[in-house]
Order: C-alpha cells, then structure tokens, then sequence
C-alpha cells in the first residue's frame, strides 16, 4: 500500500478486489488519485485515505477485476457499420434464412429513392446456420432491389452484390478477378454475385464511404458497447485515414471513451505501404488513450469465406485449398522494412501455408537482425494446427500468437463442416501454449462479426462450451485465474503496456470492470452472462448498470 499526501479522489470498497498481479494477490479496497491506482489493500487500511471530498464506492461485495482488453478488432469500420448498414446478422438478429435476407433488404429498399445503395451485413459463414445451406444469389437480390445496386457482406471476406452493383463496378463475366481474390461464376458461367477476398474491392470502390465524422460516430457506438462490458481497451485495426483521424480528434478533445492502439493494415488498405515507414514513427508513438500498436497485414484468407489457405482442401470443397493474397517475396520485404524501421509487426495467417510463410518470414528476419523485446504477432495463430515443430518456432523467436476464442465459440459445427475434425484436434490450444510459457490473449475480430464481449470470451476459455452447448477439447480448459490474466495483464503486455496498464497496482491507470459476482463464483458457462454493474476509466465511472442492486457512490 502506498501513502498519498493528498486524500484520494475515487475509493471502491468492501468487495472483492482481483489484481491480477505477479502475485494474483485479492484485495478488498482500492484508491485512485489523479486517475492512477494509488493505494490497494485492506478495507480497512484504504478506507481511512479518504476524507469528504473522497468519492466513495461501497461495492457490497461485487469483484473488481482490471479493464478488459479485446486486442483484434475493427472497430471503427464495425462501429460505422452497425450505425449504417441493414443489419442481417443472424448472430445479432433473428434473420434466419435467405427469404428473411430478401425481405429485408426489399423493405429497405422501398425506402430509399431509387438508384440509391443499400448496404448490408449478414455473419461469417451464415450459410451453414440457414436451411437453404448457401448465400443469396445476385437474382434473388435483383428481385429484392430491382432499383437500387445492393451489397451484403458475409463478414470480412464475402461480398454479395446484386446486378446494378456489379455493373457501377464494371464487373462482368469476362472481369479477371485481381490476384488473391475471386469472382464467383454459377454453373451457367453467369456472375453469382460472390465476389471473394482481393474481389471484394472492385465493388467497394464505388459504394460511398464513411466520412471521418460516421467513423467518429462509429467509434463513440461500439465504444459504449464495449464498457457495458468492461471493456476499457482495444487494438483496433485500420485501414484508412478517416477512422485514424478520427480518433485523433476524439482524443484531442478528450472525448475517446476508451484506451486504443492502432494495428495499421499497410497492404489492401487506403494506407500506402511506406507511409509510416516514410514519417520515421515507431510502433508506441502517441499517449496512454492513443497510440501506434503495430503495422498489420494478411496473407491468406478467411476461414470464414473458404479461403485461408491450407495445404489440403477443405471438406466442403475438395477442389479448392484458399487463396493466397501477399505471395512470400512482398511478405518478406514488407516485414523486414517494418522490423528494421522499428515497428511491432501483426500478421494473419489462418491456414497451415499462412502459418508456415509468417513463422518462417519472422524467423528469417530475426535472425538477420535480431531485436529484443520485438513482440511480433501472428494474428489467428493457436486456432488450430499448432503442431510441435510451429510450436518451437513461436517459442525460439518470441512470437505472440493472438488466437480468436469466439471462433470456437460461435462457428465450430461450420468450422467442423469446411475442414474437418482432423485438422481441429488440439484446436484452441489455449493451455498448452500457456504451459509453454507464452502470455497469450484473444481477440474477438468483432465487432462486425459478433459482439466485443470478453467475459463471454474469458468464460469459454475455460469452459470450451459453444453457443450450442457442446464441449469442444475439455482437456485445453484453462483455470479462471488464468482466464482472467488473459484478458488483463496478458493483454497488456501484448501491447507493450504491461508497466501502465492490466493489473491493479500503485501506479497504473485506474481502469476497472466492476462486475455483480466473481468469475469464481459461478459455473464457467455462466461466466458470460454476468452482469457489469460498472466500468471505470481513468478513475472516472464510464459506465453504470440501470439498476444495479445497491450499488451507489
């Protein structure tokens, strides 16, 4: 405990205070001053710091853990998104089948003038969850919108577009699809509509994009969401100049409600690739609301369109392996000239061939020019196939393997369906990679996919249950206290915070998730569902639960 010689300015007491320190040491007080952690202890012991100008919280015996971090996002693009687009996610809604896709967009349609877009989004490989067992077709949106071009993306790697889109895009049958991307012919040779990774952009560049006022906007949405959940920081990936001034403006006027850190896509992205390198800024350039987190980049696909790629073909598709977008020479460049210049370096590798071009691209440059303390990650890395010899790679050369838990949670039967259950063994090896000394966290890639939610995340970690209840390798189900070291400190360190941030220690910030019972309490399934009663920012409260039970200050 640490002596003050002013009278703090936010006591939270009477609780369960879980640190997350070295030591996983429980408290039952904790005293901020100047929006720091000054004092944790005793009831007791912090209690008498305070005087009358001191607010004091009485917690009743609520659990104070750190601010939750979700360290793959995009944020902001997913903050507009849910502003703006029709909403046909059957993860977020009850749309169910593609007649409820059509009904939908029809309706939307009728209401906007003609010629007019309307944008949409479904969930990542909702084909599998409805009867007709696939996507919508242009046709079937033709008729939706016979007026209007249409677009609907399936998540982050399949687009939809109805004919009047195709065609403002110049997409014919005859278009040759850019590399690392693919346009979809049905059995006729006629355009499906099913545009594919790279492809995706053809239709893109001419539907209107956010302003940096809706990326703001965007960003104030999603971030409201994220402290519902005691969620106070994210590492939000960018591609663009409006969502990164945004923030800024967001910060300058102490506006942005949440700690960010900015994974930059510097390849198929609105961001040149020498940009940063040009300006000479470093990975950790900006404040603790605001900084430069990593420069990010994709070399395969997403699993969730069919296309990351693996050395064998998927079940569903016996004729196709995925795709490859940043071929291994551009790879190699791109991470050594970021490496050199200084920069923490996040690659997603989904499928086996990604995973071995990112292991052996990082090996290659540290070994060139070896750096301590680089950081580097592999974003999507621990979902499956993390055989002995990646293991030692990941182990030898530090990397930081950032797998994605919602996965399992939310799409494991249409994971089971496209690769198949001998490439899931040991999937989400999450005690495993712990045994082996690596501080690992998960990202949630929402919050377009599914919501920020890192209770849910930290919780099915531990139980392995999914959305359907079914248990998926209970023998990788880590304790609670690890969980929760996951989603704090780990996370933390994963962002080159550990000294200020993700344990609630004298000296760090003063961000807490104030949760109505302890993760200990409750059966690892349920950990998900309990409530957050608060979440504090900078010693301020951010969030407050409509009818908390007792809970005042």
């Amino acid at each position: 405990m640490s002596i003050a010689a002013l009278s703090p300015d936010l006591i939270l007491t009477n609780g369960t205070v879980l640190t997350a320190d070295q030591n996983n040491y429980q408290a039952e007080a904790v005293a901020v001053w100047n929006g720091r952690i000054g004092a944790v202890g005793a009831k007791s012991d912090i209690e008498v710091l305070g005087d009358n100008r001191t607010q004091l919280v009485d917690l009743k015996g609520r659990c104070v853990l750190p601010g939750l971090t979700d360290p793959h996002v995009h944020f902001a693009d997913g903050g507009a998104s849910m502003m703006h687009r029709l909403d046909c996610r059957d993860f977020y809604s009850n749309v169910r089948s593609i007649p409820q896709i059509i009904e939908k967009i029809s309706e939307q349609a009728q209401s906007q003038p003609h010629g007019t877009w309307v944008v949409a989004h479904g969930s990542p490989m909702q084909d599998f969850r409805m009867p007709e067992g696939r996507f919508p077709t242009r046709h079937e949106l033709d008729v939706a919108s016979p007026n209007n071009p249409v677009t609907i993306n399936f998540g982050a790697h399949i687009t939809i577009a109805n004919s009047k889109a195709l065609e403002l895009a110049g997409v014919n049958k005859s278009t040759d699809a850019p590399p690392g991307g693919a346009i979809e012919l049905d059995d006729s040779g006629e355009l499906s509509g099913k545009l594919v990774e790279r492809a995706q952009y053809l239709v893109r560049e001419v539907v209107p994009v956010y302003s940096y006022e809706q990326m703001k906007k965007g960003i104030l949405f999603a971030s409201e969401r994220c402290l519902s959940r005691g969620i106070t920081n994210i590492h939000d990936i960018v591609t663009n100049h409006e969502s990164i001034r945004a923030y800024q403006e967001l910060e300058q006027a102490s506006e942005l409600p949440i700690r960010v850190s900015l994974l930059i896509r510097v390849i198929e992205a609105a961001i040149q690739k020498e940009s940063l390198l040009n300006l000479g800024i470093k990975t950790g350039f900006g404040n603790d609301w605001l900084r430069i987190g990593g420069v990010k980049m994709s070399i395969d696909g997403g699993i969730t369109g069919h296309v990351a790629k693996f050395y064998e073909p998927y079940i569903d598709d016996p004729c196709h392996e995925g795709l490859i977008r940043i071929e291994q020479g551009e790879l190699d460049e791109t991470v050594s000239a970021y490496h050199k210049a200084g920069h923490r370096i996040c690659i997603h590798a989904i499928g086996d061939v990604a995973m071995d071009m990112a292991l052996r691209s990082l090996d290659s440059v540290l070994k060139e020019d070896p750096r301590v303390d680089h950081r580097h990650r592999v974003e999507h890395l621990g979902n499956w196939l993390v055989n002995d010899e990646r293991l030692d790679l990941i182990k030898r050369n530090n990397i930081l393997p950032v797998p994605n838990i919602p996965f399992m949670h939310y799409i494991w039967e249409s994971l089971l369906a496209c690769i198949g259950h001998e490439r899931l063994e040991e999937s989400f090896n999450i005690k495993t990679m712990l045994e082996a000394g690596l501080p690992i966290t998960s990202g949630s890639d929402g919050p377009a996919y599914w919501p920020l939610d890192s209770l849910r995340d930290l919780g099915t970690a531990v139980s392995r249950k999914t959305w359907t209840g079914k248990t998926v390798g209970a023998d990788q189900a880590i304790t609670v206290e690890e969980a929760i070291r996951m989603f704090t400190i780990n996370a933390a360190y994963n962002a080159f915070e550990e000294k200020i941030k993700g344990s609630i220690e004298p000296g760090k910030v003063a961000d807490f998730a104030v949760l109505e019972q302890s993760p200990y309490e409750v059966e690892p399934a349920r950990i998900k569902d309990i409530p957050v009663d608060m979440t504090i920012v900078d010693g301020e409260i951010a969030f407050f639960r409509e009818g908390a039970d007792g809970l005042a200050a």
